[in-house]
């Protein structure tokens, strides 16, 4: 429901304010039968109302020189240039492309839908896009979008190319206004592994505490209190709360985890005897939802999540786990949603709830792993990377494993650390 609901001119627009408190805006075009909306990018009221007025004037003078308001939305908006590009396959001159280059073209230009939202009309957007839009509330720019996400620094790159050269194309062909997209700055820093963005979007302990007591226990309870009424709300909570606990213990990138399917899992119990019995997950991750085009399995804990979800909030057994039906896959917007919701009642510091993301939960959960003595080999199929990867992305935990060793035999006496007894002279005495 929109909140703070304004009129103004009369009534002939309205602002209110979403989720977030930014102030939107609203009017309906008879000839076209649709509403005008826009985000105005403003929690100030005053601003709001006149960013408002200078957008209804606009409408008008639209309309008076017989232009249409609404352009195709973005996802049919490419289809030419996607068609130009099928029609390449195979040709037999300089310009063929083969099918995996097709794929990957696709692959690079889905992932821009997401960022621009695939109802983004592609009238609404300026040269500067890539480097402003607003993505759920939040402004971002498309490098730091698709970093959050752990896409690596060559991918991000060769998808700004591809996103580059489809509106050149669809410019030349007179379907859009825009020639040359004005791109993020791609500097060697940005793109070569940033150890620093690593530690920063990775919780700490009592940071991923914070984090699920609010997920458990507020956020759900706001339903269960009725304060949240409807069911589809509640069922909705369930799923985002059990997607991340499960996030958080098998380190799972979120693209794997969207279309994991219940046919993928197997709960299995380890131990007995002498040793506590356990549940782990095991996981079969096929070759075409992995990053790297490759299958994985892996064991991971956890299992207890899928299985309270199975048991007593999922409303399908079979498809996809993470999903209200477990036929239609969600995508990141709605895990990202419940995601900032769930920092913004929590202990979490509000500097460091800029800075965590969904992704920092699989940072968290590698982070972990690492310091609990796993080796790099072991942690790296888990995880569907390079040994190398967690060595360049991990090795300041390495450096901390050292300094803890380094000192684990010294106690602290007036500021002063003194060795203690070895176990050699121990042995000796």
């Amino acid at each position: 429901m929109a909140l703070n609901e304004v009129e103004i001119l009369g009534g002939k627009a309205v602002i209110f304010q979403n989720d977030f408190e930014i102030w939107q805006f609203r009017c309906w075009v008879s000839s076209e039968k649709q509403y005008v909306r826009k985000s105005l990018r403003t929690r100030d009221r005053h601003q709001a109302v006149s960013l408002a007025e200078d957008l209804y004037i606009d409408v008008v003078r639209r309309l008076r020189s017989s232009e249409k308001i609404f352009g195709k939305p973005i996802d049919e908006a490419i289809l030419p240039f996607l068609g130009h590009k099928r029609s390449q396959i195979g040709v037999g001159d300089d310009y063929t492309i083969v099918v995996g280059r097709y794929k990957t073209i696709e692959t690079h230009l889905r992932h821009f839908v997401r960022y621009i939202g695939k109802k983004t009309k592609i009238t609404d957007l300026d040269s500067n896009f890539l480097n402003k839009h607003l993505v759920d509330g939040e402004e971002i720019n498309y490098v730091v979008f698709r970093k959050n996400q752990g896409a690596s620094n060559s991918t991000i790159s060769n998808e700004l190319s591809t996103i580059g050269a489809c509106f050149r194309y669809l410019f030349d062909e007179g379907h859009c206004t825009i020639r040359k997209v004005r791109v993020p700055k791609t500097t060697k820093k940005t793109y070569d592994i940033d150890i620093e963005l690593v530690k920063r979007q990775t919780f700490t302990r009592d940071e991923y505490r914070f984090f699920t007591t609010a997920l458990s226990q507020s956020y759900i309870a706001l339903v269960k209190n009725k304060l949240i009424k409807t069911d589809s709300e509640w069922h909705d909570r369930q799923l985002a709360r059990h997607y991340f606990l499960f996030a958080a213990n098998s380190g799972m990138r979120s693209g794997e985890l969207r279309k994991l399917r219940w046919e993928d899992v197997e709960i299995e119990t380890i131990g007995g005897g002498n040793q506590p019995e356990t549940k782990v997950a095991k996981v079969v991750i096929p070759e075409l939802h992995t990053k790297v085009r490759k299958s994985r399995i892996f064991y991971c804990v956890g299992a207890i999540y899928l299985e309270r979800w199975l048991k007593d909030f999922s409303k399908h057994k079979s498809g996809y786990i993470f999903s209200r039906d477990g036929k239609k896959e969600l995508n990141n917007s709605f895990f990202n949603k419940h995601f900032r919701r769930v920092m913004s009642i929590s202990q979490v510091t509000k500097d460091r709830q800029k800075t965590l993301v969904p992704y920092s939960l699989r940072h968290f959960c590698i982070t972990q792993r690492v310091m609990a003595g796993c080796r790099f080999e072991d942690v790296a199929v888990m995880c569907g990377t390079s040994i190398k990867q967690i060595e360049n992305t991990y090795y300041h935990l390495n450096e901390e494993m050292m300094k803890r060793t380094a000192v684990a035999r010294y106690t602290v006496k007036n500021g002063i650390a003194v060795p203690l007894v070895s176990l050699l002279d121990e042995t000796l005495s």
